[in-house]
C-alpha cells in the first residue's frame, strides 16, 4: 500500500473515532442534564396536573341535575294528595258559602278553583323543595370531594414534610456535633451555676467543682488530651486570672519565686502574681520538674504562706494551683522516659483527676480545622484511633495523641493527602518493627 493511501486511511480512521467520541460526549452531557433536571420536571408536571385532577374529582362527585329533579318530583308527587286534601278543606267552605249566598252553587267553578289552588301549591312546593335539595346536595358533594382532595394532598404533604424534617434534623444534629461548641454548665452545691461556652473536655465540670472547693488539682493524662487548656477554661469559668509556667529539670528557683537584679529591683513571677493577688496558677509538666523545686512549693500549698525573694507573702483567698502531668509521679515509663518521681508529700497536696482522651472533642476540633474536607478528616481520625488502640494493645512505646488528628486536619485543609499526613505527622520516626506491628509496613 502506498504511503499516501495509508496516511489517508489513518486520517479517515482518526476522524471516525473523533466523531464517535464527540457523539458519546454529547450523549453523556445530554443524559447528565436530563438527570439533573428530572426532579424539577416531575415536580412541575405534578403541580400543573393537580388542579385538573381536583376539578375532575369535583365534577365526578357533583350530582346529576336530572337525577335531582327526579328525586324532587317523586317527593312532591308523594305529598300531592296531602296538599290537595289540605287546600280542599280550606277552599270548600269558602266556595260553598259563596254558592249558598248566590243560591246557585257552580260545581265547575268550584273544581276549577280547587285545581288552580292545588297547582299553585304544588308548584311552590316543588320549587321550594328543589331550591333546598340541589344546593344541599351540591354543597355536600363538593365539600366531601374538596375535603377528600385536601386530605389526600395534606397526607402526601405531611409525609413529605416528615421525611424532609427527619433528614434536616439529622443534618442539623451532625452539623451541631461538628461545629457547635459544647456548653458546659456546672451547678455548685451552694446553688450557683458556672457556664463555660467553649469546646471543653468531658472532665471540666469535675475540675470546676474541685477548684470551687478551694482544692489544688493534679491533672494526669496522656500527651495531647487538653490538660493545660482545661486549666485555662476553669479560670475563665470561675472568673479568675490565669497564670502559667512550664517546669523542667533545670527550671531555677528564681523562675518560680522571683529574684533581685543587680540594681536591687525585685522581679516577680506568674506564680507570685497568682499567689498574692488571686487566680488560677498552672504548673505544666510537674512530673518533669526538679524534686527540690517542688519541695519548696509544699509549704505554700499546705500553709498558704510562701517565702519569696522579698519576704513572706500570704496566699490570696482565690489562689488555686492546677498541676499537669503525664504520670502520677511514679517516675519514667515506656512513653515518658524523662519523668521524675514525685515526693509523696508533694502529691498529698493535690486532688488528682484523670484526663483521658476525649474522642468526641478530638473529632469535633479536627473537623473544625478542615471545614471543606469532612470525609477525609473522618477517615484520618478513624485511622489514628485504630493505630492508638493497636499500640495500646501491643504496649508499643509510641503515642498517637489528638494533636495528630488536629494537625492532620490542618494539613488536609491546606491540600495534603491522607497518605502525606500519615507520613509527615502520624508515622514519622517510627522504626520498621513498629510499623510492622502497627500493620503500616507499606506506609
Amino acid at each position: 500500500m502506498r504511503n499516501s493511501t495509508r496516511a489517508e486511511v489513518f486520517q479517515l480512521a482518526e476522524t471516525v473515532v473523533r466523531n464517535l467520541c464527540t457523539r458519546t460526549n454529547l450523549l453523556w452531557i445530554v443524559e447528565s442534564d436530563l438527570r439533573a433536571r428530572l426532579p424539577t420536571i416531575i415536580y412541575g408536571e405534578a403541580t400543573a396536573a393537580l388542579p385538573e385532577l381536583a376539578r375532575r374529582a369535583v365534577a365526578e362527585a357533583t350530582p346529576d341535575p336530572a337525577e335531582t329533579q327526579r328525586m324532587v318530583e317523586e317527593k312532591v308527587r308523594a305529598d300531592l294528595a296531602e296538599i290537595i286534601r289540605t287546600r280542599a278543606d280550606e277552599l270548600v267552605p269558602e266556595v260553598a258559602g259563596a254558592a249558598v249566598a248566590d243560591a246557585m252553587p257552580d260545581m265547575a267553578q268550584l273544581e276549577s278553583q280547587l285545581v288552580g289552588h292545588a297547582e299553585r301549591q304544588v308548584a311552590e312546593a316543588a320549587q321550594r323543595e328543589t331550591q333546598q335539595a340541589i344546593p344541599e346536595v351540591v354543597t355536600r358533594s363538593s365539600a366531601e370531594v374538596s375535603k377528600s382532595v385536601i386530605a389526600t394532598i395534606g397526607e402526601e404533604q405531611q409525609r413529605a414534610l416528615d421525611s424532609i424534617r427527619e433528614a434536616v434534623e439529622k443534618e442539623v444534629e451532625s452539623a451541631l456535633a461538628e461545629f457547635t461548641p459544647n456548653i458546659v454548665r456546672v451547678s455548685l452545691p451552694e446553688g450557683s451555676t458556672i457556664d463555660v461556652g467553649a469546646d471543653a473536655h468531658q472532665v471540666l465540670p469535675e475540675l470546676l467543682v474541685a477548684l470551687h472547693a478551694r482544692c489544688h488539682v493534679l491533672l494526669v493524662g496522656p500527651a495531647g488530651t487538653g490538660k493545660s487548656m482545661l486549666a485555662k477554661q476553669a479560670a475563665d469559668g470561675l472568673g479568675l486570672d490565669f497564670q502559667a509556667l512550664s517546669l523542667g529539670p533545670t527550671t531555677p528557683m528564681s523562675k518560680v519565686f522571683g529574684y533581685f537584679d543587680a540594681h536591687g529591683n525585685y522581679h516577680d513571677t506568674p506564680f507570685r502574681r497568682a499567689f498574692e493577688h488571686g487566680g488560677v496558677m498552672l504548673l505544666d509538666e510537674i512530673d518533669n520538674g526538679h524534686p527540690g523545686l517542688l519541695a519548696e512549693l509544699n509549704q505554700a500549698l499546705a500553709l498558704g504562706t510562701c517565702a519569696f525573694a522579698d519576704g513572706m507573702i500570704e496566699a490570696h483567698e482565690n489562689f488555686r494551683l492546677v498541676a499537669t502531668g503525664n504520670t502520677y509521679g511514679t517516675g519514667a515509663d515506656r512513653h515518658y522516659v524523662g519523668r521524675q518521681a514525685l515526693d509523696a508529700a508533694t502529691l498529698d497536696r493535690f486532688v488528682a483527676i484523670d484526663v483521658p482522651i476525649d474522642e468526641k472533642l478530638e473529632e469535633r476540633l479536627a473537623l473544625r480545622h478542615a471545614p471543606s474536607h469532612h470525609d477525609a478528616v473522618r477517615e484520618l481520625v478513624e485511622e489514628i484511633r485504630r493505630l492508638r488502640a493497636l499500640a495500646e494493645e501491643k504496649q508499643l512505646p509510641v503515642i498517637f495523641s489528638p494533636r495528630a488528628s488536629i494537625d492532620g486536619a490542618k494539613l488536609i485543609e491546606a491540600g495534603a493527602s491522607i497518605d502525606q499526613v500519615l507520613r509527615w505527622r502520624v508515622l514519622r520516626g517510627l522504626s520498621k518493627a513498629h510499623r510492622n506491628a502497627l500493620e503500616m509496613a507499606d506506609r
